[in-house]
């Protein structure tokens, strides 16, 4: 089933995702918790409408700490133009003495390397460690949710989801109308440590207090036990409450299936994949933006074969920050197989694969292509990040056939 089951193991360990209330409640106007929740994840801000997103600026623009961060975030995760990403950066260094979740939006900019404008560029993972539990201990209910998740999988850190289970339950079972998102926090935790039944338990409480979002790991969850029945109510009942994940359903269809359907029936489920693909990419869900630029890229499912519209596509998964896109791009650069309004230079390339390894250093895929860049100016520039995160991992992937003597690694001498 191709993709899409990449998509729901990978999305599940990337992101803790809880929505405390649905997207049309109004933005709360005050400087609390219930303000700091609608910040906490991607999918919360991409759900803000355009009046609260407007307000927000208004708000930043008058000198607000609470505003300035969430706009922040917004800019960050929506990336609207070129510089938003730096406009961020500004307003979280800015705030981030003030409030300790924008001191930990900050410190995982670090972790990416997506700072530039207040510090280096480079990944600085070990000082990203250090913002991070400095916001913990000051209270920041999004830098304890950060340690937790990337304890719970290992990421940079020793793996210990039983560990964080309990601390988790700890917290749920003292702290009064905690953020539901702990709960899928600790079905993660729970899943790791092959407990799929009380994974389930978690995410059916988080829906009952409003978790949108957990319909997709529910969903994911069935599927991974072959009820197929169940992961099809879930992601269709997700689609409906206007869950970004749930919104790549039925995309990842064979071309060979949708033949075999009735013309009417094909005009229908192309219709409505459509509709949901780009429902979901206005939601800021990248994956929809791969399938986007698949479909287009091959004509497939009723979608007419269009590479300029196709890497419209892809390059706006990339504006999103989704790894399966970046690589595409860096893939289909090597391949030549760029329009020719398009190009890439080698250093862009380097960039590109540099940026999803960040996002993804578990993903072999994303680590042999950042092996494989060999340009000089590439290596020179990130020589002392390479040394000191690549290089390691790189030892550890599988051999791959080289050329004798192509002098791949000569910038390092």
């Amino acid at each position: 089933m191709r993709f899409y089951q990449k998509k729901c193991i990978f999305v599940a360990k990337l992101f803790a995702i809880c929505n405390l209330k649905p997207m049309n409640t109004p933005l709360i106007n005050t400087h609390d918790e219930q303000f700091l929740r609608r910040f906490r994840t991607k999918e919360r801000v991409l759900r803000l409408s355009k009046e609260e997103v407007a307000m927000l600026q208004r708000e930043a623009d008058q000198g607000d700490a609470f505003a300035q961060y969430g706009y922040g975030r917004w800019l960050y995760f929506k990336n609207p133009y070129e510089g938003a990403i730096g406009e961020a950066e500004t307003l979280f260094d800015r705030t981030r003495d003030a409030l300790p979740d924008s001191l930990a939006a900050y410190s995982q900019m670090m972790r990416y390397g997506e700072t530039s404008l207040t510090r280096p560029s480079d990944m600085d993972v070990e000082g990203s460690k250090l913002l991070l539990r400095q916001a913990v201990e000051c209270g920041s209910t999004y830098a304890a949710q950060t340690d937790a998740r990337k304890r719970i999988f290992g990421i940079y850190c020793e793996a210990e989801p039983a560990q964080v289970a309990v601390e988790i339950e700890q917290r749920i079972a003292t702290e009064r109308d905690s953020d539901p998102m702990w709960l899928c926090l600790l079905a993660f935790a729970y899943t790791e440590m092959d407990r799929q039944d009380d994974a389930i338990r978690c995410y059916e409480q988080a829906l009952d207090r409003g978790e949108q979002d957990a319909y997709f790991f529910l969903a994911t969850t069935y599927l991974q036990r072959g009820n197929m029945a169940l992961y099809e109510e879930y992601m269709e009942e997700g689609i409906r409450q206007d869950c970004a994940l749930c919104m790549f359903y039925q995309a990842d269809m064979s071309e060979e299936d949708f033949n075999a359907l009735d013309e009417a029936e094909q005009v229908r489920i192309h219709q409505a994949i459509d509709k949901r693909l780009h429902r979901g990419l206005e939601l800021g869900d990248g994956t929809c933006a791969y399938y986007l630029w698949y479909h287009h890229y091959y004509g497939e499912l009723g979608f007419p074969e269009d590479l300029e519209k196709a890497f419209d596509y892809l390059e706006a998964g990339i504006r999103l920050a989704d790894t399966t896109c970046i690589k595409e791009m860096v893939t289909e650069a090597r391949a030549g197989c760029l329009p020719p309004s398009r190009t890439l230079s080698s250093m862009e390339i380097g960039e590109l694969a540099l940026k999803a390894a960040r996002y993804r250093p578990d993903d072999e895929e994303a680590l042999s292509e950042l092996r494989r860049v060999d340009d000089p100016a590439f290596l020179l520039r990130h020589k002392e990040e390479m040394e000191r995160y690549w290089m390691p991992l790189f030892e550890k992937l599988p051999e791959e056939e080289l050329d004798d003597d192509d002098g791949r690694f000569d910038a390092w001498t």
